[in-house]
């Protein structure tokens, strides 16, 4: 019969940025509502989801295909206009609740850690 033991103690941690650290979620569907209402469209949930979880030119020609704009905005162009209304945006950001306590506990037992992100 084999030992059943704890959990192990946590020797890293690698966390993702957004939504997760920070506060970066929101950002997103606000630059992606205010493309889409130039060309009279909306930015609902269920693009949102198809958009999710995909590199970033996937998920940009998601976008502009489901919005029906690819005819007027590449998936590219997209891109490099959204990047560029997120870099404003980003600065502002709050962290996400409990954010701040467990990087500083983390830190206090001296468990390294990092950011990745897409």
């Amino acid at each position: 019969m084999e030992a059943v033991s704890g959990p192990k103690p946590v020797t890293h941690v690698i966390f993702d940025m957004d939504g997760l650290l920070l506060d970066t979620e929101k950002f997103y569907t606000e630059v992606q509502e205010i493309i889409l209402a130039r060309y009279n469209k909306t930015f609902d949930w269920s693009l949102k989801a198809k958009m999710m979880g995909r590199k970033a030119i996937e998920a940009a020609r998601v976008f502009v295909e489901e919005t029906g704009i690819s005819d007027s905005l590449s998936a590219e162009d997209f891109l490099v206009e959204r990047e560029e209304m997120l870099r404003k945006l980003f600065p502002t950001s709050d962290l996400m609740p409990g954010a701040s306590r467990l990087i500083k506990h983390l830190h206090a037992k001296g468990i390294p850690f990092c950011l990745a992100t897409g």
